[in-house]
């Protein structure tokens, strides 16, 4: 017999208000059913539609880096510049890195530290390492003196004292990673190109934290430098960037922006980079390199401080920001609800395996290109996770409480 008439035959041999209870739950689940199939239709909606966003960043932003020619990057000693660094107790760092800077391959150049209010030796440090570079030039910026939050002020002073047009900025606790740096990093200045942003990576150590640190560092990068590359530089990180003096004043230097502790790099990037005033150095040969924090209460103060700039940015730049990890968590959210859906899961699951090796391809380009480990490349999937959850840690605090001081 069918199961359609054993249906029926148990039915009619049932008494009436058995009978009744069996049809209205059978009435029930087919309502059910029907509910859940419509929100699992609904979920998988959501996820091709973040799915597909997720694919446009990597294919229109991400995969540019992955595929530059490094070979186009040209080295030029003839440009004279300026090295600006804002130094504030860092006597043991300026100790190592500046003679690695003054020994660079480059022609003609000037570096103009400013002893930012320092209360440790970097004063006499300073000092001793002028006798043995005449062209190191030093100022010192008393606390009382000090009327800008940051390193801002310190940077205009510099800036202004730098006897040359060409202006290339990083910090006291980076290293540059070769003699050529200086020449790779200002070769593009020219009278159309006004801006060069680099990349600054941190060093490598064992544990999660610093895989964590290198692979935000990257992702960073990749934003910045694609869109720099697609048309949409929003921002430089002041570790290794280059400008003129002539776009600097042109707008004030950081007057825009003086109320903020932060954004001496990224808000004077998006406020003076146009879609094709500017260049990308991504070689390895043209990075500086710095120690990254070493434990979670310190990276996670500065991530705080970073964030509070980027409300700053214009519209354009802010909704393609916002965009990407919303896309991200919105996909997952799709995805989970869209695999009530027996029909659909081998259709999202390969969606979401395809995205991730599209990601796995690009950031090991990406990475070949810009000398990075490879670990960070392979962990990619987890970091990412680990990493959206704790932007959103930082970006919910900061509306709390944001940070004050810039070091």
């Amino acid at each position: 017999m069918g199961s359609f008439g054993a249906h029926f035959c148990l039915n009619t041999a049932l008494p009436p208000i058995i009978s009744q209870t069996l049809s209205a739950s059978d009435s029930f689940n087919m309502q059910n059913l029907f509910e859940w199939s419509y929100w699992g239709l609904a979920f998988a909606v959501i996820f091709i539609v973040m799915w597909v966003i997720q694919l446009y960043y990597f294919l229109n932003f991400y995969v540019r880096i992955a595929s530059t020619k490094l070979d186009k990057e040209t080295i030029s000693r003839n440009v004279p510049v300026s090295v600006i660094i804002s130094a504030r107790n860092e006597e043991k760092n300026l100790m190592e890195h500046i003679p690695a800077i003054m020994d660079q391959n480059h022609k003609e150049f000037e570096v103009i530290v400013v002893n930012d209010s320092s209360w440790d030796d970097t004063e006499a440090i300073l000092k001793a390492l002028h006798v043995r570079y005449p062209n190191m030039h030093i100022i010192h910026l008393d606390e009382e003196k000090q009327n800008m939050q940051g390193k801002k002020f310190a940077l205009t002073l510099g800036i202004k004292a730098a006897k040359y047009e060409h202006i290339l900025l990083t910090d006291a606790d980076c290293a540059a990673l070769s003699h050529d740096w200086m020449s790779r990093m200002v070769a593009p200045l020219n009278e159309d190109k006004k801006i060069v942003i680099g990349f600054s990576p941190y060093k490598r150590y064992a544990g999660w934290l610093n895989k964590l640190i290198r692979f935000d560092t990257m992702m960073i990068g990749l934003q910045y430098m694609g869109y720099a590359k697609a048309g949409i530089p929003y921002m430089g990180v002041g570790r290794n960037l280059a400008y003129t003096k002539d776009i600097f004043f042109s707008v004030g230097g950081f007057k825009s922006h003086y109320s903020i502790a932060s954004g001496d790099d990224d808000l004077f990037v998006n406020e003076v980079a146009t879609n094709n005033n500017n260049a990308v150095v991504i070689a390895p040969d043209a990075q500086t390199i710095s120690e990254p924090k070493r434990n979670w209460k310190e990276w996670l103060f500065q991530k705080k401080r970073h964030l509070v700039t980027s409300p700053f940015y214009k519209p354009q730049h802010k909704n393609l920001l916002m965009f990407w990890p919303v896309s991200f968590v919105l996909m997952y959210i799709g995805f989970a609800g869209a695999m009530v859906l027996k029909n659909m899961m081998l259709v999202v699951g390969g969606m979401l395996l395809l995205r991730y090796i599209l990601q796995l391809t690009i950031l090991h380009g990406s990475s070949k290109r810009l000398g990075l480990h490879r670990d960070i490349v392979w962990l990619s999937p987890f970091l990412e996770i680990h990493l959206h959850a704790v932007n959103l840690f930082v970006y919910l605090t900061n509306l709390v409480r944001k940070p004050q001081k810039w070091n």
